[in-house]
């Protein structure tokens, strides 16, 4: 077991609980700023045992004394469980734990001890030692730890102890790798959590599921005083109306509910969309409110106040990663005022800064820009970016020198606004880097293409850029130079020669002898797709479940196990939101054998759960036994399938403040006109947006 670390006090001032719950609010910005947590939820917090994040414990532990209302991201806190990972990496590392999960509770907190799993991750047998990337794959298996448990507890903050002397460790590791501005911004206060892609309820989604709750966290309902405010101004408004109602006529007045139906919707109407997706949202978000502090201070702290830390030595050699070289190197040696810490944090907030005015700039040019259809359903796009006029340089000796400084960050900037809308279709993961799109804005934005890129923008072609792949939507009548071009942006084609995005049902169901019938296969939590849309699936079926691309092979034989109205309503959906190609990048599902769902007997050669648990299927299935069974964007199944199969599906977060800076003509949800016995009244409400120069 370790021991307290005892050191000279620095003469570093404790930092006072005021001063800590400042940095806190400044940090933890609200994620959903019109809504508010109507009841109280734990933060977690990062517990290593170092000073560091003793000191953090020690601060969060007394944060409700004095602020009983404390909130994080305008959401309200009932008090804070720490998470000790045991990295089981060093000898002595679990009692090390215990010691710290001891003194945790001395200072009231609610401590959980949790090992790492190394044999599932490397195989059973491996020392993870003997790995050259033992840290990384570390690092990656402690925050999938941290995600499963805020996943599974419904906690959405994680704070962690990161502080001054670590930003500068990480902007000066930065400047030596080649990093650029955005790069050399250093750590961010808050972010989602990483490593956890694909983890439902810890990356990025979350939102819907809670909104769904008796009592959810996120309550979007206007408070008293807002729907007080709301009242005076609608009394104040129907004022108003009620004295210009005579100078103005009603074109339906006097027609019956019935009558309003026949008007608008004539008999054999038939709604021209899918049920519109739901969206995702939420997500773990790690808070750092160290950054502003030293570690001398954080030593200083724990020194005040008798809060014991462990130190541990594998950070002290310099040969086992690159930040321990780094802190060697400044500790050790007098570096140049240039490199010292003072001038590197300084570099940083001058970093930050400068990525803040270009994502102000970007912004002007996205209220600019027109998405005139996004269509969650096929995951496309329609979208007219602006013109980008290059101001006047002048003439002179270094005119061309400027107007290349110019160019060159117009398309920094054109490149940042690009991201931004790529990121509503793009099946990556993270965002694709500003100097790779930079190369390719000069196709979108022709004002930006040098002497030896016009030829290459002109006439426009469609490209596949980052995974997403841009159509040119020429007018019939041609194209004016003043007039901006307006791009079709959908997920790119699937080479033929890389492996199909897929996600497969771990189980089949099984058969209960006694009541003769296949039970339910065992819950899954959802599985991300394509990095696009999240599904869960459930089943009975003595056949597992695959979602993959709808594939051309199966669309023969799949609109002819269609009814003729299944038929005519799916051709409507794929020739409106996935022309051409793009329907082949729709999720689909698949059983792995064909089957017949009124008689569903396993063949004689598929594994039988009831007999063993050996999965004797290829990591790479074979497509052409498959059967085709349901494209669930497109709202589309075979007859029959509702008694086997249960299925959801949602889109990915998007960034909505995307859509609503943006002058956007978008489909919207379906809205209930009138409730006409059992038939529902159907219709588009378009959310338009003037644009705005």
């Amino acid at each position: 077991m370790g021991t307290p670390h005892n050191v000279l006090h620095t003469g570093a001032r404790p930092i006072r609980l005021s001063e800590f719950l400042d940095a806190l609010r400044a940090t933890c910005t609200p994620r959903f700023p019109h809504a508010r947590g109507t009841h109280h939820r734990r933060a977690v917090l990062a517990i290593s045992g170092g000073v560091d994040s003793m000191a953090l414990a020690y601060l969060c532990s007394r944060v409700r004394r004095q602020d009983p209302d404390f909130k994080i991201s305008d959401n309200p806190v009932s008090g804070f469980i720490s998470l000790i990972i045991d990295h089981k990496l060093r000898k002595g590392s679990s009692e090390e734990a215990l010691a710290v999960s001891l003194a945790l509770k001395d200072m009231g907190i609610l401590t959980e001890v949790a090992e790492l799993n190394w044999p599932k991750a490397i195989g059973p047998g491996n020392d993870p030692n003997d790995l050259t990337n033992v840290e990384s794959m570390a690092r990656t298996l402690r925050y999938q730890r941290f995600g499963n448990m805020c996943a599974y507890r419904n906690m959405a903050s994680i704070l962690l102890a990161h502080h001054e002397d670590d930003q500068y460790e990480t902007v000066l590791m930065r400047l030596l790798q080649g990093h650029g501005t955005r790069g050399l911004r250093g750590m961010k206060k808050a972010h989602d959590i990483p490593e956890c892609d694909g983890m439902h309820g810890a990356s990025k989604s979350g939102y819907v599921d809670d909104q769904r709750r008796e009592y959810p966290f996120y309550n979007t309902r206007p408070s008293y005083r807002e729907r007080k405010h709301m009242k005076q101004a609608l009394r104040q408004d129907v004022s108003e109306l009620m004295n210009q109602a005579d100078l103005d006529e009603d074109p339906v007045t006097g027609l019956a509910d019935v009558d309003v139906e026949e008007f608008y919707f004539p008999k054999g109407y038939m709604p021209s969309a899918p049920a519109p997706l739901e969206i995702e949202d939420g997500g773990v978000t790690i808070y750092r409110p160290l950054l502003e502090f030293s570690k001398d201070r954080l030593i200083a702290t724990c020194l005040a106040n008798n809060i014991p830390w462990w130190e541990d030595e594998t950070n002290k050699d310099p040969t086992l990663t690159m930040r321990n070289a780094v802190r060697h190197l400044y500790k050790g040696y007098a570096l140049p005022t240039a490199i010292q810490k003072p001038a590197i944090l300084a570099l940083s907030k001058r970093c930050v800064r400068k990525v803040e005015a270009q994502e102000a700039e970007a912004n002007r040019l996205l209220r600019q820009a027109i998405i005139h259809d996004f269509e969650p359903n096929a995951g496309t796009a329609t979208v007219q970016f602006p013109n980008i006029r290059l101001p006047s340089v002048g003439r002179g000796r270094h005119s061309s020198l400027r107007r290349q400084a110019v160019l060159s960050k117009q398309k920094e900037i054109a490149a940042i606004l690009v991201r931004k809308v790529f990121s509503l279709v793009s099946p990556e993961l993270q965002p694709p880097l500003v100097s790779t799109l930079e190369s390719h804005v000069f196709r979108l934005f022709p004002s930006l293409a040098s002497s030896e890129e016009a030829a290459a923008a002109n006439p426009p072609k469609p490209f596949t850029l980052s995974g997403v792949f841009l159509v040119p939507i020429v007018p019939s009548s041609g194209k004016t130079a003043d007039q901006p071009l307006t791009w079709y942006l959908s997920r790119a084609p699937y080479p033929s020669t890389a492996p199909l995005p897929r996600s497969r049902m771990p189980y089949w169901a099984t058969k209960d002898n006694r009541r003769e019938q296949w039970q339910m296969s065992t819950k899954t939590p959802f599985m991300l797709w394509d990095g696009r849309y999240w599904v869960h699936i459930e089943h009975r079926l003595p056949y597992r479940l695959i979602v993959l691309p709808f594939l051309r092979e199966h669309a023969k034989v799949y609109r002819e196990s269609l009814t003729p109205e299944g038929r005519n309503r799916l051709a409507t959906f794929l020739k409106r939101y996935a022309p051409g190609k793009v329907r082949y990048t729709l999720p689909a599902i698949y059983l792995e054998e064909d089957l017949d769902l009124n008689n569903p007997i396993p063949r004689p050669n598929y594994p039988n759960p009831e007999l063993g648990s050996q999965d004797l299927h290829p990591k790479v299935p074979n497509t052409s036994k498959m059967r085709l069974v349901a494209l669930p964007s497109m709202d589309s199944q075979v007859p029959g399938l509702d008694e086997w199969v249960t299925f959801e599906i949602r889109y990915k977060r998007v960034d909505r403040d995307v859509l609503q800076t943006a002058g956007s003509f978008d489909r919207g949800p379906f809205v209930s006109l009138r409730e006409l016995g059992r038939q529902r009244v159907l219709v588009r409400r378009p959310v338009s947006r003037q644009r705005r120069e």
